[in-house]
């Protein structure tokens, strides 16, 4: 993250608020998938790996809720942040943005997982 004015920072902050909250939104959309598998017959082994998913998601929702909540959000948090990061050499900025870079890239090897068993299961229900 090279943020080099308070605005750009601003900005960046608010994609990063913008990106958690369409993620929530996504997890909301895969536990719907997984409710609707439910209601089906499933075998031990699925039902495994339904939990398996929806832990997942409960802890990915948990990691949103403490990354959205290190992100400031009135603009006088902003630019005290700002102003802070710039003095400690944007280590602290750094780490903040290495923690959203690391949470979207688990993120998405976790829906690509999911949507390959939800697929699966869409192709190839239990009882067929």
């Amino acid at each position: 993250m090279q943020s080099s004015t308070i605005e750009q920072f601003h900005e960046e902050l608010q994609s990063w608020k913008h990106e958690l909250s369409s993620i929530k939104q996504e997890i909301r959309h895969f536990e719907h998938e997984l409710e609707d598998l439910a209601t089906q017959k499933l075998p031990r082994t699925l039902l495994a790996q339904m939990e398996h998913f929806q832990n997942i998601f409960i802890c990915h929702k948990e990691v949103i809720d403490t990354l959205r909540h290190d992100l400031p959000d009135s603009n006088q948090k902003v630019e005290n942040i700002f102003n802070v990061l710039r003095s400690v050499k944007n280590d602290s900025q750094h780490a903040l943005s290495e923690r959203m870079e690391t949470f979207k890239r688990i993120f998405n090897e976790v829906k690509n997982e999911f949507n390959h068993f939800y697929s699966s299961m869409r192709l190839h229900p239990a009882g067929a």
